[in-house]
Order: C-alpha cells, then structure tokens, then sequence
C-alpha cells in the first residue's frame, strides 16, 4: 500500500502542486496503477465525492480554471471505469456541470442515461430541479410530466420545484394537476411544497386559492406569506397585497418591514400612489420602524402625485431618525423634489449626496428638461462628462421628454438624430417621450409621423406607445386608426393589459363607436376604477345616463370606491339626461357615502347640472355657498345656462367674472355677443366687438371634418373652401329641398343677424356639419357605413334637425360629435333624446356658436 502511494502519478492530470500552492478543496490524486487496469480502486461514493469537491471549488479565478479543467476529466475518468451509469455519479455530475454554466452538457448527460435505462427517480428529480433552476419552465413542467408517464415517483423538492416553474410559466391548470399529484402522495407535508404552492396560485391571479392554501398553513412562517404578497404586488393585484396583509396583522403571521415594503413597491408601481401612505400608516401603527427602502418606495410615489408638503414630511422623518442613508435614498430625494417642481431644493439635496450615482445624474437632468431648463439640463451632462460618468440613453431621454413636453419637438427630434449619430441607439423609450410629447400639446398628427418614423428605425411600439397612439386617435376621433392600432394590440397580446385596455374604451367612446367600447369593457374580469372611470366617461358623453349610474352602482357593489374623476363623469351623466334630482343625490352623498372629497371639478359639474336644466337662481346660490373660490369653470357653465333659458342678467354677472378670469377665451366673448344679438341688442354686441379687438382676442373658427378611407377633410368658417364645394353644395341643396317635403322646417333662430328670414336660411346651409355630413354621404355611399362627422363648437338645432331628416331620407346612422356630447341619428331619430328631447333641443339654440 504504502508502495502504491508513493508511486501516486496522473496519466492525465497535472502533477501535483506543493500544499502551499493547492487551491482549496483540491481533490485528492487518483492512483494511476488502479485506472492503468480499469478497476476502479474506489466506490462510487468516492467518485461522488470528488466530483463535489470540485464542483466547491468556487473562490477566485484559479480555483474556477481548475474545475474547468478537471471536470472533463473526473467525466471521463466515470465513464472508463463504468461509474458514469450510477445515478449518484451522474447526478453529481451534472451538479458539477451547472456549476460550470454548462447547460447543453448537463442536459445531453440525463438524455444519455435515459436512453441507456440508467436513469432511476434521482435523476429524474434532479432533471427537474435543474431545469426549474435555470428559468427553463416549460422545459421542467414537460420532464415532469414524462415522469408521471413513466411511472417515476416525485419527491417534494421536485414537487416545490415545479410548483415553482407552474406559477412563472402561468400554468395554471398544469400546477392544479401538480397539486393533486402532492396531495395523492402525501408530499403537501413537505416543508417547501405548501409555500410554492400557494406562489403558484398567486401567480397564475388565483389569489383565493393561495390564501386557503396559506391559511391551511397556519400562523407559521412569514415567508410564504411575503411570497404571495409580493407576487399579489408585482402582477398589480395591489388590493388583494393589501388585504393579505391586513388578514396577517388580524390572523396570521405577523407582518414584518419586508412586507410592507413589498406592498408600498406595489403600489408605487402600479398608480396606487395615494394608498402607499396609508401602508405606512399600518406600518407605524404595528410598531414597526422604517428603513430606507420603505422611503425610497413611499417618495417614488409621492413624486408621481405631486404631493409635495408629504414628500417634505418625509424627507423630516428621514433626517430626525437618522435612518442610513443610501444612493438610492438620495436619488427618490432628488427626483421626489425635481417632479414636485422644487428644484432649488433637488439640487441641495444632490449638492449634499456624499455618493451619487448615474441614476441620481439623470434625476436631475430630468427634472431641469421636463421644467424647460435646458441650459442647466445640459450643463449637467456636461459636468457629468467631467467626472468620468458617460451619459446613457436614460440621460437623453430625459432631454428628450423635456423638449417634446415643452412643445419643442424639432428639437428632441435633432437631438435624437445626434446621439443617433454619436453612437447610441435610440430605443422603444426615447421614440415614445416624443410621441408623448406630440400628443400631450395636441399635435395628433406629429404622434402618428413619429410612430411610423421609430417603426422605420427598427423599433417596435410598446405597451405605453400604444397606449399614447390610441389617445391620439381617441383626440381626432380617428376610429379607422384606431382599430388599425387595435389590431397591433391583438397580435402582440397587448389588450391583455389594463393601461391599453384603458386606452382602447376612451378612444371608441370619443370615436362614436360605443358598442365596441362596451364589448372591450365586458371582455375584461379584473377591473380597475380607472377602466370603469374611462366606461363610465364614455357612456357620459354618449349620453347615457341611466345606464352610467347602473356602472357606477356595479363598481360599488363589487368594491371598487370611487374617486372625484369617477363622479364627474356620473354627474355628466346626469346632466345629459336632465336628471337634477339623482345629481344632488350623489353630489351630496361624496363625502358621507363614498368617502370622496368634492372637487373644483365637481361644483362645476353641479352648476352645469342645475343651469341647463333652468335652475338658474339655484345655481347662483349654489356658486356663491361654494366652499372654494368659483373658477371660470363655475361661471362658464352659468354663462352656458343662462344662454339657453336667456336669463341676460346673470349671463352677464357670469360674464364679467369670466372676462377677469379669461381675458383671452374668445367663447366667452361669443357667447355673450350671441346672446345680445338673439335680444336684438345690437349696441352690446357691437361694444363686445370691440373690446376684443382691443384685448387681441381671436375668435375660435367653427369648423368640421370627416375621415374618407384614408384621408382627412376639414370645412372651417371663412377658411380654405373645399375642392369639391360646388359638389357639396349642390347635393346639400337637393337634400333639403327633399327634406322640406318631408316636413323639415329652417330654424332660423340660430341666426342672430339682422338680415331677411330669406338670407338666414341660406346661411344655415354653410353650417361646417351640414357641408361634412353631405360630403361624407357623396364619398361614402357604397358602402353604407355610418357618417361619423367631428365638430370643435357645439351643434345647433337647426342642423340636428337636418341631421334628423337626413338620416331618414338616405337610411343612413349619422354620428356627430360636437363639444360636448355625441349625437345618434338613425331612421329619422335622435337615439339617445328620449324623454329629454325638448331640454336637448332648447339647448343647442342657444348654445350654437357665433363662430358659423
């Protein structure tokens, strides 16, 4: 023996190193006599051994090349002495091979010793695990599955393992089957099966599921508990993290800081920034004190309300409990104050940063560009450049935002054809803070360009483009966009997301495509209050009212509390419908029902309720009992009802405060001239004339415009004729000629002008609607679609009742969206007037515009 050992040599390894110089858990030499005559001298527990060994050998780089170097070795070393067919050498193989990053390997060895009949439940396990490790889902719930095909029994890692690779991979009914397999074989005792299980559910949104499975568990661990919670969180199930939480504080494990901060992550991420003080709140409340994560979560969403004296308050309890600050700390800091518009105190707080990363850089940057300090902005990046900190595309989209959202898009287009040129690629980000900006300052058209210009570069639009493109067709009511846009979403899968589902109900309901709204709206289970909000818009300015408040009864009855957006889309409802009573009733309500604070908004839309409906003295009163300051919103919807029920003395009590509040707004002006003409007090007009002319105020032209296949026609008062208006005029004529037989008779109170009852009728016939409506029956009448006409002033009665007859004649659905509402004509009928039908029709006659 001793002989044996002193004549210890590798064939094949490298000679021995002196002690000092071997790495750390360095296997032992191999005897070379032994592997001259194949026997091997050891068992394979020795084999195993040495193969763990090595598969340790995890320190610096030197230790990492050895095991590179001896694994093919120990390998063939298995295979020549026959050891490779025994499933512990295998399976410390391949626990070697992984290590080694080496995947394909590991997976052609299992393959081996399957088709050689030598793959016994160890391997099968470990397959799975090792699968399940390596993010390979699909492939793991498949190896499992060929398992039970087999026969082959699983333990309860493999069973957590592929608990696990269910929930990432969304195999919801695969993970069911996974868990009655446990349950058939005892294996939920297992220590890891119970959590995964319920991290499986949770995943897969069955969250009812996991909390049973949670609570079979007991007061025990934490852990699963924070597992679900946090997937609850990251999926934006943000009130199911939040009631786990709350039944952990009353019956489970109590909650701890990792929790909280995985619910405060959740609702920063998710837009549920206003209840991420609330969390807090529950927080200090259990005892528990606040580190510098729960900060960092809690001032990213105080950055995204714009809650400034609550930022402030908490960079306070930052500093008096010395919490250890940290980059990231820093960083919510600066970009907390730098989106609050506080940026003399971001750059205080980036001046004192003892450490300061890129993340931190391009906070302020961003914060000086969305604030249209480009001067500074770029002096930054300059000084960035200074200290050795390469500015990333992050730093110039932040450039970019700022100029397009400050309406300078040429600019952020010349800076992305630089960086562009320097080297760096523009991404999905850069093109869309473009497009975003375009959009934001009303240039639709610029948005779409930019969409078709990054689609050029090689950039595919992303869940938050399309859901800009889509409010850009919902802005110019393009439907046959937006179904293009639609489209794009299906294919990509990007309706299953609750922003672009968002998107997709806005832009039917204002492109007059109400039932495709609500088919969008039904499809989905898990509604949010911003999609019913968005429905419950739609149905507004639809104006179904009655159906707005059985909505809005259904988001209450399922939980869903509503915010002030929510009730100023019902009580818009209520205002189309003439439904006085129901508005108070809710207005009332806010605050002792609901828990809604009323809003500037929401007085505004009680004024309008009560002035269209002729409760002029009640909406004085009302304005004047306001607890806030009425605003131009308050005195213009007064304005609006006193020209409808032509009550001069307080049109012009309204109209005063609204020249203060307004100088410039020329529909103030026209409103008011309008209804002094209509009281044939032609002076008053004529004084109104000239005081704009004296402010420069220019009146907003009235104009029209319809989509034909592809393209766009305006018809705008004194602007550029139509190249087809003798056509148009000429089938406009013969309509109404038609029409008069029918028993259409001109309205001429719209005309204010002191001119004969003759000449008024022919200025009705130049009414943008009309032109619009007739050429879209000229252009389109093959293919028998509805006419769907947009309008930027509101609709007067004499071309509703055009539109009427119109539709009856030609039996064609005509659409029309002016300023306020949309209006449905089909067979000779207003869809929509039902028992509101005078109301409506006192309103459009006062309401017309002067700007015709």
């Amino acid at each position: 023996m001793a002989k044996a050992q002193a004549q210890l040599v590798s064939l094949s390894f490298p000679p021995p190193a002196p002690p000092s110089a071997r790495p750390r858990h360095a296997p032992p030499l191999l005897n070379a006599a032994a592997l001259r005559t194949g026997v091997p001298p050891y068992s394979a527990g020795v084999l195993v051994s040495l193969l763990r060994d090595c598969a340790d050998l995890h320190g610096d780089d030197t230790d990492h090349r050895v095991a590179r170097r001896l694994a093919p070795q120990l390998h063939s070393l298995a295979v020549r002495t026959g050891l490779s067919r025994d499933p512990r050498v295998t399976c410390a193989l391949v626990d070697l091979l992984a290590r080694l990053g080496r995947g394909p390997s590991c997976a052609r060895l299992l393959h081996e010793a399957a088709e050689d009949g030598a793959k016994d439940a160890v391997l099968w396990n470990k397959h799975v695990a090792m699968l399940a490790e390596a993010e390979e889902w699909d492939e793991a719930i498949a190896v499992f599955r060929e398992m039970q095909a087999r026969g082959v029994p699983a333990d309860g890692y493999t069973c957590a393992r592929v608990l696990h690779a269910c929930g990432r991979a969304g195999a919801l009914r695969e993970g069911r089957a996974v868990h009655a397999y446990a349950l058939k074989l005892a294996l939920d005792a297992h220590l890891l099966v119970p959590g995964f299980l319920a991290g499986m559910y949770a995943e897969n949104a069955d969250v009812a599921a996991a909390t049973r499975v949670l609570d079979a568990m007991g007061a025990g661990s934490v852990v699963p508990w924070n597992a679900v919670v946090a997937c609850c969180a990251r999926l934006g199930l943000v009130d199911d993290a939040l009631e786990l939480a709350a039944r952990m504080s009353r019956s489970g494990p109590e909650p701890n800081v990792a929790t909280w901060n995985t619910v405060l992550s959740g609702c920063s991420r998710h837009g549920r920034d206003r209840e991420a003080l609330g969390v807090v709140a529950s927080m200090l409340k259990q005892g528990l004190r606040p580190d510098a994560t729960t900060v960092s979560s809690l001032l990213k969403s105080v950055a995204n309300t714009g809650l400034l004296r609550h930022g402030m308050e908490i960079h306070c309890f930052f500093l008096r409990n010395q919490l250890e600050p940290d980059v990231y700390t820093g960083t919510a800091l600066v970009d907390m104050y730098a989106k609050c518009g506080r940026l003399d105190c971001a750059q205080k707080v980036f001046d004192a940063l003892e450490h300061r990363n890129l993340t931190t850089w391009n906070s302020l940057v961003a914060g000086y560009a969305n604030a249209g300090r480009f001067d500074i902005a770029l002096e930054l990046v300059e000084l960035m450049k200074k200290n050795r900190l390469d500015p990333d595309i992050t730093t110039w989209n932040g450039l970019i935002t700022g100029y397009s959202m400050n309406g300078q898009s040429s600019q952020a287009v010349l800076l992305l054809r630089q960086i562009k040129a320097a080297g760096v690629t523009p991404n999905v980000v850069s093109w869309t803070s473009l497009i975003s900006g375009s959009c934001h300052n009303g240039e639709y058209e610029d948005s779409f360009y930019f969409c078709h210009e990054m689609q050029k570069d090689g950039v595919q639009p992303s869940l938050v483009t399309m859901s800009v493109l889509l409010r850009a067709c919902a802005g110019l009511a393009l439907q046959k966009k937006g179904k293009e846009l639609h489209c794009f979403a299906l294919r990509r899968a990007y309706d299953c997301d609750m922003v672009v589902s968002t998107a997709l109900i806005d832009m039917y309901s204002k492109g007059g495509s109400l039932v495709s709204a609500k088919v969008i709206f039904e499809s989905i289970q898990q509604k949010n209050l911003v999609l019913c909000n968005a429905m419950l818009t739609g149905l507004a300015v639809h104006g179904q009212g009655r159906e707005a408040i059985g909505l809005f009864h259904d988001m209450w009855n399922s939980g869903l509390k509503p915010d002030s957006i929510t009730f100023t889309s019902l009580l818009t409802a209520c205002r189309s419908m003439g439904l006085v009573t129901e508005g108070w009733e809710y207005f009332d309500s806010m605050e002792t029902k609901y828990g809604v604070k009323p809003t500037t908004e929401n007085y505004a839309c009680m004024v309008d309720l009560l002035a269209r409906c002729g409760y002029l003295d009640e909406a004085m009163d009302f304005i004047e009992r306001s607890p806030i300051d009425p605003g131009a919103s308050h005195w213009g919807a007064l304005l609006t009802g006193c020209s409808i029920h032509g009550n001069l003395a307080l049109a012009e009590v309204a109209a005063r405060n609204l020249f203060r509040l307004e100088p410039y707004n020329s529909a103030n002006y026209l409103l008011m001239m309008n209804l002094y003409e209509y009281e044939r007090m032609y002076d008053e007009a004529e004084s109104l004339k000239y005081a704009m002319k004296a402010r420069g105020v220019d009146s907003r032209p009235g104009w029209s415009w319809i989509q034909i296949e592809q393209g766009i026609h305006v018809f705008e008062v004194d602007g550029k004729p139509h190249p087809e208006t003798a056509e148009i005029y000429e089938e406009l004529i013969r309509l109404v000629f038609q029409i008069k037989k029918a028993g259409y008779v001109p309205d001429t109170s719209c005309i204010a002008y002191n001119v004969q009852e003759e000449e008024k009728e022919k200025l009705l016939l130049g009414h943008t609607e009309k032109l619009a409506i007739t050429y879209g029956l000229i252009r389109s009448d093959a293919s028998r679609a509805p006419v769907r006409v947009m309008k930027n002033t509101r609709m007067c009665n004499d071309c509703h009742e055009v539109a009427k007859h119109i539709s009856s004649l030609c039996d064609r659905q005509i659409i029309l969206r002016d300023a306020v509402r949309f209006h449905h004509f089909v067979d000779g009928k207003f869809r929509e007037e039902g028992e509101k039908e005078k109301m409506e029709k006192e309103e459009r006659k006062a309401v017309w515009a002067l700007s015709y």
